[in-house]
């Protein structure tokens, strides 16, 4: 019987700093990106009672104009331009984003993702490795929104004491890039605009078309499930093109770089004081309640 290997790639870096971005010949607590130090400075930072960041991206169609790794290339490329907004001496460690997801949603066009299980488990192992270097603050950032949160609940359920921060951009900064770019479901004016701004070789314009504005359609087969608090998972043809949102041929690389930018701004504006100040006790110990003395 042939032995069957399984293997799973956490992670690819698409649109990265150059190597040895942020290291120091001194040594000193700085920003660093994980692959590309060597493994003094990545314990110096930990030491430095640093962040540990881990970016999630996918694998998926993003319509018939954009690139499949569209999500990672926007936040490979956030999360470095909010790492170079921050003071150098702070301790931030960047890891390698996990790019596999979950993104069976597209498949019907094409996608290469894992199950909500595996990612969970993938980001909970991680959080292991990271916490046994000696990180006690680990920060998920997401390019694509997954359920991440379930796996940092879980490595505190553990007993991996560290305090853990979920952070979504586009959800912390959401009115500032509507305001940009219009309404952005999935590959839409939003997402072609960054695109345009980080890798417009990417990016065929001629094959932009337009789209519906809502994932959800304004009708549902029963009155009983539309409306607020009730949401019908919609069919894939709801999206024939597989993108939805503002028109993407309104797109521009300066209405990219502007919410590049913005989102940059709110992940700094995240991870500035989680690097300049020491983590709280309290997320540093295993803490258990006594059972209460009967009288």
């Amino acid at each position: 019987m042939p032995m069957i290997v399984h293997v799973i790639v956490l992670a690819q870096e698409l649109s990265w700093p150059a190597p040895g971005a942020g290291t120091s010949p001194e040594g000193l607590s700085m920003a660093i990106y994980f692959k590309q130090s060597n493994w003094m400075n990545v314990r110096r930072c930990a030491e430095a009672d640093g962040v540990a960041v881990i970016p999630l991206g996918s694998l998926e169609q993003h319509g018939p104009h954009l690139p499949c790794g569209t999500d990672t290339f926007e936040v490979n490329e956030f999360v470095a331009r909010a790492v170079a907004m921050h003071d150098d001496a702070l301790p931030v460690c960047v890891c390698p984003t996990i790019e596999y997801s979950v993104v069976s949603w597209a498949s019907p066009m094409a996608s290469a993702g894992v199950s909500p299980f595996t990612l969970q488990r993938i980001i909970l192992e991680v959080c292991h490795a990271l916490t046994d270097l000696g990180f006690t603050k680990i920060a998920l950032v997401y390019g694509h929104k997954v359920a991440g949160d379930a796996a940092l609940w879980q490595a505190m359920y553990e007993k991996r004491s560290a305090l853990y921060v979920d952070i979504d951009p586009y959800a912390r900064c959401g009115e500032k890039l509507v305001e940009i770019a219009g309404v952005e479901n999935h590959g839409s004016c939003m997402e072609t605009s960054m695109m345009l701004a980080i890798a417009p070789e990417l990016v065929d314009m001629d094959k932009a078309v337009d789209c519906p504005e809502e994932l959800w359609p304004d009708h549902a087969p029963f009155d009983s499930i539309s409306g607020r608090g009730v949401y019908p998972i919609p069919t894939v043809e709801d999206t024939p093109e597989g993108h939805c949102g503002t028109d993407p041929r309104r797109a521009t690389a300066e209405i990219g770089n502007r919410l590049l930018d913005t989102l940059a701004k709110c992940l700094a504006d995240v991870l500035e004081p989680l690097a300049g100040n020491p983590t709280p006790p309290q997320f540093k110990r295993v803490w258990r309640k006594e059972v209460p003395t009967e009288k």
